[in-house]
């Protein structure tokens, strides 16, 4: 007879593939819902939640303290170096970290967007966590509670009553309903009642988190799609293209400045500013500080003025080439005289204006402009001279006449399509904490014990937090109940 071989298992062999595969599946599902459980408990911190606030808040406070980057200058390679240039007297060996850790554009840094969105997405998961559970308790409470509760409740009391189980629970309901509970009953060895008010306040909480997602989607959407140019300068009588505008020329008709008699302070400053779009006025209006020009999601605040000058440029044929008002609106750094630029692409020409520092200047006197040219390609030099106003004067072969003094505005041009989102999200946040302040959340539970000879007890006991308006409620409310059944008819 033949030895047959035995069933069984080869060493190192699985007798069911199957079956481990289904436990290496089910294995790598608990460990990803593991993780998936660690990440939503750290989502829905509270200290998660601080902590990410306050690295805002701090940098936040970078921003403040450590000179910004202007707007448009980021973007532009050849002027970031130039800037970079400018505040390297300032943090001397730290420039070059602040740059590369984006701390010169904090807010627009990928730290600041990093952590708005962890901030935004813990709002949204607190929200998610919170919701159910405050919908269960406005539609469906809890009704019946232990004996503990009434035993420890913080506002709690218990009346002696007698009589009729169905007319003792009506007189109750009535006074709970007459202090603008809503009531919900259920009996078992005993009637339970539950009572409330306001079931939808704690809504409101939600309402403010909603509110601060809204707030923060519209400070990201501002900062991927907004503009912000601080330095748009014109000088009186000049049009200008709109930076970002969209075909946006914008005109300065003029400019008038008042000052304190007393101290000499400026006590109002005013632009009236026309705006064009492909040649068609659109808008025009006299901006003031706190009160801007706007038109869409553009606003054009006043920000700063000076002197400007107004210069004419021909050819030795009569031909002009440039005739226009030219802001003042840049220092130099040796003497602080006011300067303006300006080119002249068909001569490969940078024409520098230079101002005068009043009386006593040698350099450029009283009526007199300083004309510098350069060449535009390379940035060599070519002709300094002093001209006087109102005598055409030959530089560089080209005839420049200084026509008057001028002033300029200095407008802070904004776009931000976020702003209707900032500005819902506030209203939502006003309307929350006003649901929240305004109409707390009052929760209540009763029991109606009775004796088959019909003495029995009704425990009333609240979880409100210590309040003095909470406790005058509920002793009034226990007043009023004690009063209704202990009536003649309740005994």
């Amino acid at each position: 007879m033949t030895n047959q071989p035995r069933p069984g298992r080869l060493p190192g062999l699985v007798a069911d593939p199957a079956a481990a595969v289904d436990e290496t599946l089910d294995a790598a599902r608990q460990e990803s819902r593991g993780l998936f459980e660690a990440v939503w408990d750290l989502l829905t911190s509270m200290r998660f939640s601080l902590v990410v606030t306050l690295a805002m808040a701090g940098l936040g406070v970078l921003g403040a303290l450590i000179i910004q980057v202007p707007a448009g200058v980021e973007a532009d390679a050849s002027a970031k170096l130039d800037w970079l240039s400018g505040v390297r007297p300032r943090y001397g060996g730290w420039t070059d970290i602040l740059d590369r850790l984006q701390l010169f554009n904090v807010f627009n840094s990928v730290w600041f967007r990093g952590l708005t969105a962890f901030l935004t997405i813990s709002l949204i998961a607190c929200m998610v966590q919170r919701a159910p559970g405050l919908w269960r308790t406005a539609t469906k409470p809890r009704i019946t509670v232990g004996d503990g509760f009434f035993a420890h409740a913080r506002e709690r009391d218990s009346i002696v009553v007698r009589g009729d189980a169905a007319d003792l629970t009506a007189r109750a309901v009535a006074v709970l309903r007459r202090h603008h509970y809503r009531v919900v009953a259920e009996e078992d060895e005993a009637i339970n009642l539950y009572a409330d008010r306001f079931r939808w306040a704690p809504f409101g909480s939600l309402i403010g988190h909603l509110a601060i997602v809204v707030i923060l989607a519209g400070v990201m959407v501002g900062a991927l799609f907004g503009f912000h140019d601080n330095a748009f300068v014109i000088a009186e009588g000049s049009t200008a293209a709109v930076p970002s505008g969209g075909g946006l020329s914008l005109k300065l008709v003029s400019f008038e400045d008042a000052y304190y008699t007393t101290t000499g302070a400026p006590s109002d400053y005013a632009s009236e500013l026309v705006l064009y779009q492909d040649g068609r006025e659109v808008a025009r209006h006299t901006a003031r500080v706190n009160d801007p020009l706007r038109f869409g999601d553009l606003s054009f605040f006043q920000s700063f003025y000076g002197p400007a000058a107004h210069v004419s440029v021909a050819s030795t044929d009569g031909a002009v080439l440039f005739s226009d008002g030219v802001a003042l609106a840049w220092e130099t750094q040796a003497d602080g005289r006011s300067v303006g630029t300006f080119t002249i692409p068909s001569e490969d020409l940078t024409v520098w204006l230079v101002g005068t520092l009043g009386t006593g200047d040698t350099l450029v006197r009283p009526g007199q402009i300083r004309v510098e040219t350069y060449r535009a390609s390379t940035g060599d030099p070519i002709e300094q001279i002093s001209i006087d106003q109102g005598v055409a004067t030959t530089v560089s072969g080209l005839q420049f006449t200084f026509g008057r003094e001028l002033q300029f505005t200095g407008l802070s041009v904004a776009r931000d399509p976020g702003t209707i989102l900032v500005w819902l999200g506030s209203i939502l946040l006003i309307a929350g904490f006003t649901i929240g302040f305004s109409f707390p959340h009052r929760r209540l539970w009763a029991r109606l014990v009775l004796r088959p000879d019909g003495v029995g007890t009704l425990a009333v006991a609240t979880p409100g937090r210590p309040s003095h308006d909470v406790d005058r409620a509920f002793t009034n409310l226990v007043t009023d109940l004690r009063a209704a059944c202990a009536g003649p008819s309740a005994s």
